[in-house]
């Protein structure tokens, strides 16, 4: 087993920031921005973002947010779609939260005056999309969904008193006491360390899309939060599991465009290099399948044909239609030389979500005391194998409440400060090129560890991996893209370990030597901490 060392022992307390909080909040997506929105106002409140509010995940999410708001759909429904794309491994009781709380949540964004999407009556307009058998993403600004929610939840927590924003903030390590409970954080900030100490420490950092060398995600989603989270002893769940979007735009200049999935929902049709239409091949819904078939599917055709990409088609629809349900789709498409109305669009899958987290409850809560995470960095077990599309913004609002409810809830008592231990000096310095190396993971994940995996693939990307952490583990550490490096190994350990101890193929993780789902041997969860280390849980 790799040994992942702690950080907040190796910086100097004696020239750091020290502040006190109630909570603090790590990340500025939907989850951690309507986490502080429904926090009492007489809390403390610290918002702590990598980069700017602006960048993140949530931003990007074009579909929308699932719920059951039309007159044919029910919490029950939505439920039963939810189970039957996570193939077996959806926590029930967990989604059934999500499923029954979801028109809740809406209704308290709408009260928030959030512009979705409405019809000439004034009704929210229903998009559908893969794996639903309903209309039931509701979106704004046609595939601008994220971004509008995002920005509008961004000016509502602005205005509040209580909640003190840190941008360009990053998250070194989370600061437990002797009984091992959460009791602050410590970052690094323009080169300088500051601690916040709070009782509540909640973790909604997003997930570990970059890890991969073709991503949707934003070049800040080096799984921060899980990799601090398991250096304090926290379990994280389901770390195989990574979910692989199957269009993402195709282009000598822009290879990580996310093409939503809407777009096929709407009436998109996919067509390989030779101008067959493939999908009919693979699954009865076609390219209305669950995305890890979609993904699986593409893939196998560029195998099978040679190409570098296939392609996605919506010129048989309106042109109006096409430019007003998908503006943002269609003018960058545009600025890159393609008319979606007139001409195919180049896509291939690439990563796009991470269904693995830290282990978490109905409440937020992790198995470290006062600390809580939610959204995509939380292990809430929603998404089993694979996620539904646009149940990922609904999770991050259903869970964000509850965290915020739960903290309301509880007494507030000020955390006992601990000494930070000094600097060692003992270790060399970085002696590496980052920018190179974080290239040579990045390259290796996709490799080995992408959509589809085999043992002797998984086994010399592990022998890779722990290589790189001993060299690392003699080295000090200290600028960000250091540590950004040695969270992406961690976390790039963990999940090599999982998907080679999982010996069958399930949802998003496929494995070439074990092609077929084993509900006798593997409907289960794996678990990993480090105290523990690897568990298995039904």
């Amino acid at each position: 087993m790799a040994e992942f060392k702690r950080f907040c022992i190796e910086f100097d307390s004696g020239s750091d920031e020290v502040l006190n909080f109630d909570v603090v909040i790590i990340g500025t997506g939907v989850a951690g921005l309507y986490t502080a929105v429904n926090l009492d106002k007489k809390l403390k409140v610290a918002l702590v973002t990598k980069e700017t509010m602006q960048v993140s995940n949530t931003n990007l999410a074009q579909g929308g947010i699932a719920a059951p708001l039309s007159h044919d759909d029910s919490p029950d429904i939505h439920y039963m779609d939810t189970i039957r794309a996570g193939s077996g491994l959806c926590d029930s009781h967990m989604v059934r939260i999500l499923v029954d709380e979801a028109i809740e949540n809406i209704n308290i964004l709408l009260k928030m005056n959030i512009p979705f999407d409405l019809d000439d009556e004034g009704e929210i307009v229903l998009g559908q999309e893969g794996a639903h058998s309903r209309r039931r993403i509701i979106h704004a600004s046609g595939d601008a969904t994220g971004r509008i929610v995002s920005e509008h939840l961004g000016l509502v927590v602005k205005s509040y008193e209580n909640v003190t924003i840190f941008e360009n903030a990053f998250l070194v390590d989370i600061l437990t006491d002797e009984q091992n409970t959460a009791i602050g954080v410590l970052l690094k900030i323009k080169n300088k360390n500051v601690i916040l100490f709070a009782k509540n420490i909640v973790l909604a950092s997003g997930g570990y899309g970059y890890l991969y060398k073709y991503t949707t995600n934003p070049e800040v989603t080096t799984g921060d939060g899980c990799a601090a989270a398991v250096r304090c002893g926290a379990k994280v769940v389901d770390m195989e599991l990574v979910q692989f979007h199957p269009t993402v735009l195709y282009h000598e200049k822009n290879k990580s465009f996310l093409i939503s999935e809407a777009v096929r929902g709407e009436g998109g049709l996919l067509f390989n290099s030779f101008g067959e239409r493939f999908m009919v091949r693979y699954h009865p819904l076609a390219e209305l399948a669950p995305r890890d078939i979609v993904s699986r599917s593409i893939y196998f055709e560029l195998q099978r044909t040679g190409s570098e990409n296939v392609f996605l088609d919506i010129t048989h629809l309106d042109a109006n239609f096409i430019r007003k349900r998908f503006p943002n789709i269609y003018q960058k498409c545009l600025e890159l030389g393609i008319d979606i109305t007139k001409q195919r669009i180049p896509v291939a899958p690439a990563q796009h979500y991470s269904m693995g987290g830290v282990l978490s409850d109905e409440f937020g809560r992790t198995t470290v005391e006062n600390l809580f995470v939610c959204g995509e960095a939380a292990g809430t077990r929603v998404h089993g194998a694979n996620r539904l599309a646009s149940n990922s913004l609904l999770e991050g609002l259903v869970f964000g409440r509850r965290i915020a409810q739960y903290i309301n809830s509880r007494s507030q008592k000020n955390v006992k400060h601990i000494a930070i231990c000094h600097r060692s000096l003992s270790k060399k310095e970085f002696d590496l090129n980052v920018a190179t190396e974080i290239e040579g993971l990045r390259s290796k994940m996709s490799e080995h560890a992408g959509i589809v995996r085999t043992k002797e693939g998984l086994e010399k990307l592990i022998d890779y991996i722990v290589s790189r952490l001993e060299i690392l583990n003699t080295m000090r550490l200290s600028t960000q893209k250091e540590i950004e490096y040695y969270n992406m190994l961690m976390i790039g350990y963990i999940l090599a370990n999982a998907a080679l101890m999982r010996k069958e193929s399930r949802g998003s993780h496929y494995r070439k030597d074990f092609p077929y789902q084993d509900d006798v041997n593997w409907k289960k969860h794996l678990v990993y901490s480090n105290i523990y280390g690897w568990e298995e849980i039904f």
